[in-house]
């Protein structure tokens, strides 16, 4: 599995903040959302909000069927960082 920080695009008023690619088995993070979310919060809650969001996609790796809030309550479990800290600055 490789992990990137790479350009997402846009997606509006809201931002994909990351995905799991099962084909190239690649977890990609969205540089513009790490961005907003050095700008507004910092470096330290950027580096928090890629392990947050690297853990999130990496429960879809493994548990593909499973809930967006199985994969939060995941993330939140594995890097002591609740997601939810991030989505104000994200939408």
């Amino acid at each position: 599995m490789t992990i990137e920080i790479c350009d997402l695009g846009t997606w509006g008023a809201t931002t994909l903040a990351a995905e799991y690619d099962g084909e190239c088995d690649a977890i990609r993070v969205n540089a513009r959302a790490v961005e907003r979310v050095r700008a507004a919060l910092g470096g330290a809650a950027a580096a928090a909000f890629v392990d947050c969001a690297v853990a999130h996609e990496r429960f879809h790796r493994t548990h593909p069927r499973a809930s967006e809030a199985d994969a939060h309550a995941f993330a939140r479990a594995h890097t002591g960082t609740d997601p939810r800290a991030f989505e104000a600055v994200l939408r």
